[in-house]
């Protein structure tokens, strides 16, 4: 198996868990986050359960979700200022045009799907995705979400304003003690 494929499936496997569990937390109505959400009912004493006895029921298991070590931080928070600092970074070399110093911020292998352009994989197609963007938008960036689930985290902002509004789903993945971005996908407001 490629050292791509695997990162991406590591990558489904941090994030399904995450949004599954931010959509739970936030009140989703789905009735699978309702399921997935709903706390264990005690059994029935009363001779019309029909249901499994307790002790033949599956173990819970948890193998999915953050670690119960306070690594998962979906407000932001002390855990995610790191992640965010990248991101702002990122946006401030792209309004520099420093294209050295942006592509410095993603991981070797990293994708970039970016509206309107081709996918750029790696250092070499991330430089020319980020020289040939030359479309300014306007106002400051705003970090809108961050969260942190161990040695990933996800960051999403805005940029611009109106039909000019530019949103990005960033993806880190800490290296050592660095956070890099992992994957970026943009698009339009309009």
């Amino acid at each position: 198996m490629s050292t791509t494929s695997l990162r991406r499936g590591i990558l489904l496997a941090a994030i399904v868990p995450a949004l599954l569990t931010a959509g739970c937390a936030a009140g989703g109505t789905g009735q699978a986050m309702k399921g997935a959400a709903s706390p264990p009912t005690a059994p029935s004493d009363t001779a019309t359960d029909t249901g499994p006895p307790a002790d033949m029921s599956p173990p819970a298991t948890d193998t999915m979700s953050p670690s119960p070590s306070g690594t998962m931080s979906p407000s932001g928070g002390a855990d995610a200022a790191a992640p965010r600092a990248v991101v702002e970074e990122f946006f401030s070399a792209m309004a520099d045009k420093d294209t050295d110093k942006a592509v410095a911020l993603f991981a070797p292998d990293a994708v970039a799907a970016v509206d309107g352009e081709p996918t750029a994989e790696g250092t070499e197609g991330l430089r020319s995705l980020i020289k040939g963007e030359e479309e300014e938008t306007t106002g400051s960036p705003t970090i809108e979400e961050a969260m942190v689930v161990d040695s990933w985290a996800f960051v999403r902002a805005t940029k611009g304003e109106g039909a000019d509004e530019t949103r990005a789903f960033f993806v880190l993945s800490k290296e050592n003690s660095d956070w890099k971005i992992d994957r970026l996908m943009t698009n339009s407001a309009s």
